[in-house]
């Protein structure tokens, strides 16, 4: 048993030392300069894990192309080029679009490129048949990449290694937190994480307007309502409490808190919120099908 546990920790530290030595050579292309995009270049930049000097964008937007150059990246006039240049590639277009871009950069791709796609539905076994040897890691984030507060999600192409998984997990925590899933498991991501941000600002914005209905100013309501959001989520992250345990350290008997929940749970609040998950990983589904 010692042994194996010994095993366990000269594999991990052997993982890390080969994601060190990787990462101090990596040198990224974004394929696509979009707002995501951005955001994830902003994070690696700003937490050091990858300097803006050590980035290329390439888009056929040149407004786009101009904000990555005000962060001290390169650009590349060709997808080609990025791919001579960068070993790391971040496919960050539309999915719609994502087939005639890969296949086209297919002659420069090799064994020694890693691509991690953050285009939505787009199953790795067709990345891989688009992009020939390159390895493949597909991560599923959200918006709030843009805050680097993300919540993503990432599997692991057949050909991606353990280091492949570790200068990955490093790059995304730079703009939020990553977890490994099975593939099978990103549309649940989808659903939760992918989606999730616009049920909650569905529900800062009905708050404020709760506030507003009972007299509060539009910028106090609007202000209330989101730090309410944020301080809960800190507490959920921090004190490793189940979200039950917490709804009752503030539900006093008789209270306001108590009535306010019956009148969540008359209109099936919950349930819609797990509705609207299981809607949302079930179109993942649907999409990742065409």
């Amino acid at each position: 048993m010692q042994g194996l546990r010994t095993c366990q920790i000269r594999f991990a530290c052997v993982a890390v030392a080969m994601a060190a030595d990787m990462l101090a050579n990596t040198r990224v292309g974004f394929i696509g300069a979009g707002q995501m995009a951005e955001a994830i270049a902003r994070g690696l930049d700003k937490a050091g894990v990858v300097p803006a000097n050590k980035m290329c964008a390439s888009d056929v937007n040149v407004g786009r192309m101009k904000v990555f150059e005000s962060l001290g990246t390169s650009v590349c006039s060709s997808n080609t080029k990025l791919a001579e240049t960068s070993n790391v590639l971040i496919l960050a277009v539309k999915p719609q679009v994502a087939e005639k871009v890969v296949t086209d950069m297919k002659p420069s791709l090799s064994k020694d490129h890693l691509l991690v796609s953050i285009a939505a539905g787009i199953p790795i076994s067709k990345l891989q048949d688009w992009a020939g040897e390159a390895r493949i890691v597909r991560v599923m984030p959200n918006v709030a990449c843009m805050v680097g507060e993300t919540a993503a999600g990432m599997s692991l192409g057949k050909t991606a290694t353990p280091a492949d998984s570790d200068l990955v997990t490093t790059m995304f925590e730079s703009v939020g937190k990553i977890h490994v899933v099975d593939e099978k498991l990103l549309n649940a991501v989808t659903g939760v994480s992918g989606s999730g941000p616009a049920y909650i600002f569905m529900a800062i914005e009905a708050l404020a307007d709760g506030g507003v209905a009972a007299g509060l100013t539009r910028d106090v309501a609007m202000s209330l309502a989101a730090q309410t959001v944020l301080g809960s989520a800190k507490m959920v992250l921090e004190t490793k409490k189940h979200p039950g345990e917490l709804k009752d350290m503030v539900t006093s008997p008789a209270g306001t808190t108590i009535a306010g929940i019956r009148e969540l749970e008359d209109r099936g609040f919950r349930s819609a919120l797990i509705n609207a998950v299981v809607a949302g990983a079930k179109r993942g589904e649907e999409m990742s099908k065409y």
